[in-house]
């Protein structure tokens, strides 16, 4: 079993997408586990022309309240799909890099 590590989900404020209106973020820390994806998850992904590069869980899906972007491993992803986990009450969220990622981010939340 992998460990639990943390990452950061990023949730916008509702008017960060008008014109003229500065995008304000909120981050909150979270713990998470990093599952292995199966061909199942590619290829029900592939069918909506995703592809995800990473499983994580959520173990309590109190602490998931509908981010659609986050950082783990110092980048910053998008969040694919999200589905309730069957054996806790986490959340599973698949993920893809996000374009033009830089490759490093700076968590100032850490």
């Amino acid at each position: 079993m992998r460990m639990m590590t943390s990452c950061v989900l990023i949730a916008f404020s509702p008017d960060a997408h008008e014109v003229g209106t500065p995008a304000a973020e909120e981050q909150r820390t979270v713990k998470c586990q990093e599952l292995s994806l199966t061909q199942a998850d590619i290829y029900q992904s592939g069918g909506e022309g995703l592809s995800p590069e990473a499983k994580l869980l959520i173990p309590y899906d109190r602490e998931y309240k509908g981010e659609r972007e986050l950082i783990y491993r110092n980048e910053r992803w998008k969040v694919i799909r999200s589905d309730p986990y069957k054996d806790w009450n986490g959340v599973i969220l698949l993920i893809r890099r996000k374009a033009g990622n830089s490759g490093s981010v700076v968590n100032r939340y850490a």
